[in-house]
C-alpha cells in the first residue's frame, strides 16, 4: 500500500529523470509581450553525440499558450574558447549540434536573437569510476561503490527508472522515493521513514563529496516503480546542481501550499544564462540496468 505521503510526491507533475526543460525563472511576469525575456535550455550529457539546445520566450502568466518558440536565432557552442558550430533548427522546436562533449572541458552556449545575445558557460564534471550491485532481495536495494576524484568539488544525485501500472498498460517513470540510511546525503528533500531504511527522499538522493572518502559505499532502494529498474549516478556541474536542486524545491513548496497556504512563498528556480534565464549545465553518469527478479 502507498502511503498518502508517497502517492502525492508520486504525482509529481511531468516526471522524468532529468528537470532540465521545464524552467522557471524568478521573473517578474507583467502583462503585455513587451516584458518577455529569451529562456535558453540546452544539458551538455558527455553520452550523447548531440547537443539540443532550446530557446523560447516566457509567456503572460495569464496566457494559456505554451513557451512561444524563437526560430530565427543563431546559436553557437564553444569549447575552450574555440568555436565548434552553429546549430540547425528543427521543425520540432529545437536547434541540434552534432557533437560529442567531453569531460573537464568548458564550454559557452551563445544565442544571438534580434534583441541582443543571451549566454551561459559550464565545466563538464570528470567522469566518476563507479559500479552498482544488487542485493540479495529488492528489500535490501541496490548498492553503488564510487571513486571520488579528489581535484574538484562533485555534486552527486542517485535516482532510478522503472515501469509503473498493469502490465498492460506499463509506462516508464523516475522512482518517487529513494530509500537510504546514508546520513551524508542532502537533507532539502529528506523525511524520516518507518521502514526499513531511515530516510526517504524524493526522487533523488544528492550528496557532494565535501563529507566523502575516497571510496564510498551507498545502499539505496528505489521506490514506486518495478523492475526491470535502471539506476543511475549522476555527477553534475555546479549549475545544473544548484538548478535540480531548487527544481525540487519549488514543486516541495507547492506540496506544501495545498495544507497551510499561509507559509508558502515562491521559490525562485536557479538560472546562470545571461541577458535572459534559463539553465546551461552539464553532467556525467553512470547507469546500469537490472533485469527482472
Amino acid at each position: 500500500m502507498i502511503s498518502a505521503k508517497i502517492f502525492r510526491r508520486f504525482l509529481f507533475p511531468g516526471t522524468s529523470i532529468f528537470l532540465f526543460f521545464a524552467c522557471i525563472s524568478n521573473v517578474d511576469l507583467k502583462i503585455g509581450s513587451e516584458n518577455q525575456q529569451f529562456v535558453l535550455n540546452s544539458i551538455l550529457d558527455t553520452s550523447k553525440d548531440t547537443v539540443v539546445a532550446r530557446l523560447t520566450k516566457t509567456k503572460n502568466i495569464t496566457s494559456a499558450e505554451s513557451f512561444e518558440a524563437v526560430r530565427d536565432a543563431e546559436i553557437v557552442l564553444f569549447e575552450n574558447d574555440k568555436e565548434l558550430g552553429h546549430f540547425t533548427y528543427s521543425d520540432s522546436g529545437a536547434y541540434f549540434l552534432v557533437y560529442n562533449p567531453k569531460p573537464g572541458l568548458k564550454y559557452r552556449l551563445e544565442a544571438e536573437t534580434g534583441d541582443g545575445k543571451i549566454w551561459g558557460e559550464t565545466t563538464v564534471p570528470k567522469e566518476t569510476e563507479a559500479r552498482f550491485e544488487k542485493r540479495a532481495s529488492s528489500i535490501e536495494g541496490y548498492q553503488v561503490s564510487l571513486e571520488d576524484n579528489d581535484d574538484d568539488d562533485n555534486f552527486y544525485w542517485i535516482t532510478a527508472t522503472g515501469y509503473v501500472g498493469a502490465s498492460e498498460h506499463q509506462y516508464k517513470n523516475i522512482a518517487c522515493i529513494i530509500s537510504s540510511d546514508f546520513e551524508y546525503a542532502d537533507d532539502f528533500n529528506r523525511y524520516t521513514s518507518e521502514g526499513t531504511f531511515k530516510f526517504e527522499y524524493d526522487y533523488y538522493l544528492r550528496f557532494s563529496d565535501n563529507q566523502l572518502t575516497d571510496s564510498t559505499s551507498i545502499l539505496f532502494r528505489p521506490e514506486c516503480v518495478n523492475s526491470p529498474i535502471t539506476v543511475f549516478l549522476l555527477s553534475t556541474d555546479y549549475h545544473l546542481d544548484k538548478y535540480m536542486k531548487s527544481s525540487l524545491l519549488l514543486e516541495r513548496m507547492d506540496l506544501y501550499a495545498e495544507d497551510t497556504p499561509i507559509i508558502y512563498s515562491p521559490q525562485p528556480v536557479y538560472s546562470n544564462v545571461h541577458g535572459g534565464t534559463g539553465i546551461f549545465g552539464s553532467f556525467t553518469g553512470v547507469s546500469q540496468k537490472f533485469s527482472k527478479d
